[in-house]
């Protein structure tokens, strides 16, 4: 059975993207153990589907049509860098995504419920919204450990960046050797009242 591996995603407007590289940077080559995500693979990930068969894709883009269609343009931002850790271990850096209005909760519970009418099995965890910046290898040096900390507190006085949401885009996921690569299998924009 032929498969996609998909996932749901607001897109970052150029200028977002191009802010967290220039952060990224600061400590990106020095970090031997951390890899770090490509600016063009960076997004919020609002629902992620896995492997796919042909068929449900299809329920997935009628779904969201439907959920769009009572959907605004909203705004988020990003507000500071956190370290995701498994125990005392690092094993992720995110930025974080304020949502000081609501509205990209709302857009996910509808998302939810519509998708779950649909077949899909509802996220048994509270939405988290953030952007992975980075996934940390194991075996980090001490050293290392200690840039990416310093790094993330040193982000926190920095001031937020705002963005637009006009659109939720469903992803299509292909992991490589070198890492995953996603291509826009289509857009659905928020509509205007």
């Amino acid at each position: 059975m032929d498969t996609e591996r998909l996932f749901l995603a607001i897109a970052l407007p150029e200028n977002v993207r191009s802010c967290l590289v220039k952060r990224m940077r600061v400590v990106n080559a020095r970090a031997v153990k951390v890899r770090w995500v490509p600016a063009e693979n960076i997004h919020v990930t609002l629902k992620f589907f896995g492997d796919t068969p042909a068929g449900q894709k299809a329920v997935i883009e009628n779904t969201m049509e439907r959920v769009v269609a009572r959907v605004q343009p909203f705004d988020l931002a990003i507000a500071g860098v956190k370290i995701v850790r498994r125990g005392r271990r690092p094993q992720m850096v995110w930025a974080t995504v304020t949502d000081s209005d609501g509205e990209l909760r709302r857009l996910h519970g509808r998302t939810e419920r519509l998708l779950e009418q649909g077949g899909f099995a509802r996220e048994w965890r509270p939405l988290s919204p953030h952007i992975t910046l980075a996934r940390v290898r194991d075996g980090i040096a001490p050293w290392e450990q200690q840039m990416l900390d310093d790094w993330a507190e040193a982000q926190r006085d920095l001031a937020p960046v705002p963005f637009r949401v006009e659109d939720v885009v469903l992803m299509q996921s292909e992991l490589k050797p070198s890492g995953a690569e996603y291509t826009v299998v289509r857009r659905f924009e928020l509509q205007e009242k």
